[in-house]
């Protein structure tokens, strides 16, 4: 017999078009083997507002519809609810969800008897945009981290820094990006030999939190005494200049490649020698966890990071290495053009958390 039902709730974009779909599949694999029914339901585009269409990704069942106005998805919640209505779920898990459509989510669940759970993976901040915008962001930020989550059933925090703010208030627990190692996209072919040893940065970039501009100019400095280069996937020259406030041309040993599918970037990231991620160590930074350092460890591809989050728990001399600080980058990668690293590739593998998921599901 099955252990329930549990319905997922959140702006994922199946079935791999951002971070947070890879986050919540994750999720959803462990509860699956744990016994769970689980059913995704999210807006999309394209589809009138009352419209529903029901799809199978990963062997998932996923409940998609039309995409509630802003007002609908910020504030009264009255799709998210119809949806829980329609589905009558045993759990709820909401992932990242507005403070005031979370809060309205806790309260009709606690009606109907329906245990909700937080699937919480950042604590963002807004850099950009008017200043009513980012006061009303910092404000929802504030009374979701602060309050509403702490009203939920359960917390499922993606790294140690929410794990401690919310163990003593909720039962919590911590689970990384996972990935499910046996899937056909991780397989690798294990040959990397090449005359130069190439990293890669495959990413959104932005400036409050990731440092791109920092690792071109290590490679730049260290492509001065070694035979190295970087390859960029995410943004383009112009981007970069743009967000980093940069001008005249890149080093020549930086190559942009603009926007590429996830699958794109995966191969990418196989070929590579290293994968670089470095970040501020900001509220913002040790709140998350890096998916693209999962995904490269799972690649067979160890990462060269600065010390931020919960990378020391994860990276050390089998599956990457820690600068202590940006000053000794450059010289970090020289010594890594030196080295030949095989991570562990089952790392981030979701089997190996689902006893952490029992403890928040099986109470």
């Amino acid at each position: 017999m099955g252990k329930g039902v549990v319905l997922y709730l959140g702006g994922f974009i199946l079935p791999d078009k951002n971070a947070a779909a890879q986050r919540v599949v994750g999720i959803a694999k462990g509860l699956r083997e744990l016994g769970f029914e689980v059913v995704f339901a999210n807006g999309v585009d394209g589809l009138s507002p009352d419209a529903r269409c029901e799809k199978q990704y990963f062997g998932l069942k996923t409940l998609e519809y039309g995409r509630e106005p802003a007002t609908d998805y910020l504030v009264t919640a009255k799709t998210a609810l119809r949806t829980i209505d329609f589905i009558a779920p045993d759990h709820v898990i909401v992932y990242n969800y507005p403070a005031a459509s979370l809060n309205r989510i806790i309260k009709h669940c606690r009606k109907k008897g329906i245990r909700c759970i937080a699937d919480v993976t950042e604590w963002s901040t807004a850099a950009s945009g008017s200043v009513i915008y980012r006061t009303i962001k910092k404000l929802d930020t504030l009374y979701r981290m602060k309050t509403v989550h702490k009203k939920t059933d359960g917390v499922i925090a993606v790294s140690r820094y929410l794990f401690d703010y919310y163990r003593d208030r909720v039962r919590t627990v911590v689970i990384p990006p996972t990935v499910d190692i046996k899937d056909k996209k991780w397989e690798t072919s294990g040959d990397k030999k090449k005359a130069a040893t190439e990293l890669v940065y495959a990413g959104s970039p932005s400036a409050v939190k990731e440092r791109l501009d920092l690792i071109v100019d290590a490679v730049e400095k260290a492509a001065d005494s070694a035979d190295v280069r970087v390859d960029v996937l995410g943004i383009t020259e112009e981007q970069f200049a743009k967000i980093y406030r940069r001008s005249g041309p890149a080093p020549a040993s930086v190559r942009f490649l603009g926007r590429v599918d996830h699958k794109e970037a995966i191969e990418a990231v196989k070929k590579a020698d290293w994968s670089v991620i470095i970040r501020d160590n900001n509220r913002v930074v040790r709140a998350g966890f890096p998916t693209k350092l999962v995904e490269s460890i799972s690649c067979g591809t160890p990462v060269i990071a600065n010390r931020f989050s919960d990378v020391d728990l994860y990276l050390d001399e089998s599956n990457g290495v820690i600068a202590e600080d940006t000053d000794s980058l450059p010289e970090v990668i020289r010594q890594c053009t030196q080295k030949t690293v095989s991570p562990n590739r089952e790392l981030f593998d979701y089997r190996n958390y689902l006893e952490a998921l029992k403890t928040v599901f099986e109470v």
